[in-house]
């Protein structure tokens, strides 16, 4: 199914032709951002919540996208869950009667306007196959939106050529709070992809709050696809297989794996202690390709963003060429800098899944110990994962626990989020640090538990980002 010479996009839709976004934090929301942008929409974004990202502010305004003090009426608002500010502006909007739209929704428009659209879905691990994906495609220029930029890229982009790479991060909408009346939408409701490739199926709350439901959610959106690519010994990935190659009529079934029994299979992956050396075969043909990030579980993610290109029609030669250019993904071990003759390496990871993995990666890059700071994302993602998560941090030597980034306030829950993980793990191996307990601070305390020759490993997207600065300056203290 090689990929032709459809066209361009079709015009933006026009209830897309200017939006307004309040928080740009949340997954996706910049990507969709400066997309738009990119296209010509007019966008705006909420200045307040960029003060503390000066970084991300920068990138989307050299996509051009306009800051805004306030919310600006008559136009349809697009909207992301990790901030309580916005739950006004979403009242107001709604009071109006103005369109408020979830992520899912706005790509699904846009997906509607590409002549080819690959989707990278999954309970979790879609940030690095997508953003590899994007890289494989190089020579057909391909647009993308995505949850987190490729090194050195934007995190939106239009592209000359006919291919959309989106990334079905889980909807925003799904966080812990939502519009008056919200409908949660099924996941690529509205999306009939050429390619959809799985990354996992398995819990990932609050989107999906156990297997059964996210393989179900899994399967609609493959059935809706031409062709899915299955990344094979993921939770749930060989079930989704199974379950569509049974029950036929449904898409063309492409496996990646280890198996002999995939239709990609990766013969080798060798870290050399800088780079991954992965070797592919599809067709009897074998291409080799570098991944310079550490960590099994990248690697594996790299190949299946391969396979992807790979089941679009795009030769083997092409993708291993485009993955030359792939240096990996903001945030995603990523090493921040080194003092004192200690490494401090960032992590994105949310799901246990991505923890456990980017732990194990963090081990590659250091012989010394491993020590965690990881701040919890949502109270009720939180309790309901509490035993995965802290089985995830138990490869970490020591875990310096961080109070959990909510939408809302501990007290609004039944149960505190940091609390379960610190009841479901080793307290003996886990400190939890809060604010105003006559503790140091998060990172003077840090300090005090590694020597040179140590890594830390910080988990997060809010304090645990900007832990890591301070980190680096109390290590170079004398």
């Amino acid at each position: 199914m090689p990929v032709k010479g459809a066209g361009r996009p079709l015009p933006l839709p026009g209830l897309l032709s200017a939006i307004h976004i309040p928080d740009p934090h949340s997954p996706g929301m910049a990507g969709l951002a400066s997309y738009l942008a990119r296209r010509h929409a007019r966008v705006t974004v909420s200045s307040a919540p960029l003060d503390a990202r000066p970084d991300l502010r920068r990138k989307l305004e050299r996509c051009g996208v306009h800051l805004q003090a306030t919310t600006p009426g008559g136009i349809p608002l697009i909207w992301g869950g990790d901030n309580t500010a916005i739950q006004d502006i979403l009242d107001h909007a709604v009071g109006r009667g103005l369109p408020v739209l979830g992520y899912d929704r706005a790509v699904e428009l846009l997906a509607g306007t590409a002549p080819v659209t690959v989707a990278v879905a999954g309970s979790h691990s879609t940030t690095m196959a997508a953003a590899a994906l994007t890289c494989a495609l190089a020579r057909r220029d391909p647009g993308w939106i995505l949850a987190e930029a490729p090194k050195g890229d934007s995190v939106g982009y239009d592209g000359d050529g006919e291919v959309l790479v989106a990334d079905l991060c889980p909807d925003s909408s799904g966080h812990e709070t939502s519009p008056p009346g919200w409908r949660f939408r099924t996941l690529g409701e509205g999306l009939r992809p050429t390619v959809t490739l799985i990354t996992a199926a398995d819990a990932a709350p609050p989107c999906w709050w156990n297997h059964p439901e996210a393989l179900d959610r899994m399967e609609a959106l493959a059935r809706r696809s031409e062709t899915v690519v299955v990344w094979a010994a993921q939770p749930g990935c060989q079930e989704l297989a199974d379950r569509l190659r049974r029950h036929r009529p449904g898409p063309r079934v492409v496996t990646v794996g280890r198996g002999t029994d995939t239709d990609v299979q990766v013969l080798r992956t060798f870290w050399t202690g800088e780079d991954h050396r992965v070797t592919v075969q599809a067709d009897g043909e074998r291409h080799t390709f570098t991944v310079p990030v550490p960590g099994t579980n990248n690697a594996m993610a790299v190949a299946a963003a391969w396979a992807a290109g790979w089941a679009l029609g795009v030769p083997g030669t092409e993708l291993a060429d485009g993955l030359g250019a792939f240096a990996g993904v903001e945030r995603s071990l990523t090493r921040l800098g080194s003092a004192g003759g200690i490494d401090v390496v960032e992590s994105r990871a949310v799901h246990p899944g991505e923890i456990a993995a980017d732990l194990q990666g963090a081990r590659m890059l250091t012989e010394g110990a491993v020590v965690a700071v990881y701040e919890p994302s949502g109270h009720l993602r939180s309790n309901a994962l509490a035993g995965p998560i802290a089985d995830a941090l138990s490869a970490a030597d020591r875990t310096v626990l961080l109070p959990v980034h909510s939408t809302f306030p501990r007290h609004r829950n039944r149960a505190d989020g940091g609390e379960a993980i610190l009841n479901a793990g080793s307290t003996d191996t886990v400190i939890r640090h809060e604010p105003g307990l006559h503790q140091a601070g998060a990172d003077a305390l840090v300090a005090s538990l590694v020597q040179r020759g140590d890594l830390i490993l910080t988990i997060g997207s809010h304090l645990a980002r900007q832990i890591g600065p301070s980190l680096l300056a109390v290590l170079d203290q004398p």
